[in-house]
């Protein structure tokens, strides 16, 4: 009795759609039928639903060539039947990138992998699961959708997994195994043992967690990073038992470095000293500077209180002129700072504000996610990477990543949908900084857009990530 209730509900509902789509294609002209297909295939609907999106092309065909035949009443026919499929497309494609979103992105991420680490057979294999479920969706059986979900993420998890290790892991093998045969380990044991437990924590990452991509490139990185030094110290090593001569150049170069930095601080290093006395007498001197510093700035304070004592200047007054002060000595570090990054970032790429209240903002603008999906594109890892220096330099500012959509697709799918790609981006920042920030992460949906919505190159302006550094308060 309940599954006949349910089956019921199924089709009335379907029945009040299909009869809200006609009354509201049949309103529709030949150029909004055109713009409302722009619309779904932005949002992908011949891979979320092919057959919808299939047949409405196919209508929209056949009605231009009706209309060209004198044949209106068939265009018009032909053309509502276009407008129906595509608004069943689009609540498709909203319907698989909201319900199964994981699954999505796991295809997405198993897209944007370089094809030499995939195995083919795997693909396709992944590719026909996934259709399995996109028909299901477009047939309405979402409990059979489900089912097959469960298939299809596994295939991709198998695919995944093997092109993983491939990217991730067999590098860094490489890397370990060039160094091993530099007698690395005997001249470089501690980056040595760092990239061998680098490798062996991507390898539990891939296994774990195979969708955590970012933190494995990161690792991979950093694997690279300790490898390569091992082997850099290990051919220095070699190089230096073969030529003795050597390690007097080094001392002398060393020491040339460390009389040049001293004499810049005004101190004397004497080649008595050791190692510690000679760190020790340059952080006196660092630590000598910075008091300096700090004592004329004090005076200075002081100096403008009691000018403004002696003006009469009210004790609230005297506050807010502190405060504007402090906002306007701000605003000039980040300013100054401004001028630094422009050199980490393509114009292009990445457009650099300031705000009134001296936030910083990083426009990404070529941080194109895929429509429905949260997964950030392989190919933009480096431009976040220059953002990851941004934060490094404004250290004193929290950050937060704003996510942004076009207004294609409900307001609900836009939020969910923005909320999780600042996520994402969010997740990076936090895996590349070696230090703990304060981050946090917005979704603001299409509220915030910056370009017509009309305009296909105003939704692209619309679709975007921002890195705000927020302003020191007092």
């Amino acid at each position: 009795m309940l599954n006949y209730i349910l089956v019921l509900l199924r089709i009335l509902v379907t029945s009040f759609a299909l009869m809200f789509f006609t009354s509201a294609a049949c309103a529709m002209t030949m150029d909004d039928v055109e713009k409302r297909m722009g619309e779904a295939e932005q949002l992908r609907a011949a891979e979320f639903s092919p057959n919808h999106y299939h047949d409405a092309k196919e209508s929209l065909a056949d009605a231009k060539e009706y209309l060209r035949a004198g044949r209106n009443d068939k265009a018009r026919e032909a053309l509502d039947t276009s407008a129906n499929e595509l608004e069943q497309a689009i609540v498709t494609v909203q319907t698989v990138s909201a319900q199964f979103s994981g699954l999505v992105e796991s295809r997405d991420r198993m897209q944007m992998t370089d094809a030499s680490y995939l195995r083919d057979d795997l693909v396709l294999r992944a590719e026909q699961d996934f259709n399995r479920v996109v028909k299901s969706v477009e047939d309405g059986n979402m409990e059979r959708a489900k089912e097959q979900a469960k298939f299809a993420l596994q295939t991709l998890r198998s695919a995944q997994v093997v092109s993983l290790r491939k990217q991730f892991v067999s590098p860094v093998v490489l890397s370990v195994a060039k160094g091993r045969k530099l007698k690395a380990r005997e001249y470089a044991p501690k980056a040595t043992g760092e990239a061998v437990a680098l490798k062996k924590e991507i390898e539990r990452l891939i296994k774990d967690s195979p969708d955590n991509q970012v933190k494995m490139h990161a690792l991979a990185q950093q694997a690279q990073t300790k490898s390569e030094r091992a082997i850099e110290v290990a051919t220095l090593g070699r190089n230096m038992r073969d030529n003795p001569s050597m390690v007097e150049t080094l001392r002398d170069t060393e020491e040339s470095r460390l009389n040049a930095l001293a004499k810049y601080l005004g101190v004397n290093l004497s080649a008595a000293d050791s190692a510690e006395q000679q760190a020790l007498i340059l952080q006196q001197a660092v630590a000598a500077m910075q008091t300096s510093y700090q004592k004329q700035l004090q005076d200075s304070d002081k100096e403008i209180a009691s000018l403004n004592a002696k003006m009469g200047v009210y004790e609230g007054d005297l506050a807010s002129m502190k405060e504007l002060r402090r906002k306007l000595q701000v605003k000039r570090d980040a300013e100054a700072k401004i001028k630094r990054l422009t050199k980490l970032f393509d114009p292009a790429d990445v457009e650099i504000l300031l705000t009134p209240d001296a936030d910083v903002i990083l426009r990404m603008k070529r941080l194109n996610f895929r429509s429905g999906s949260a997964v950030i594109p392989p190919d933009t890892y480096a431009m976040i990477d220059s953002a990851v220096q941004s934060i490094l330099m404004f250290s004193d500012r929290s950050v937060r990543v704003e996510g942004h959509t076009d207004s294609a697709g409900g307001n609900l799918y836009n939020q969910a949908l923005s909320e999780r790609r600042s996520d994402a981006v969010k997740a990076y920042l936090m895996a590349k900084l070696e230090v703990p920030r304060d981050v946090e992460s917005v979704g603001f949906g299409e509220e915030k857009p910056i370009a017509n919505n009309e305009t296909l190159q105003g939704r692209e302006k619309n679709r975007r990530i921002d890195i705000v550094l927020l302003a020191p308060q007092s």
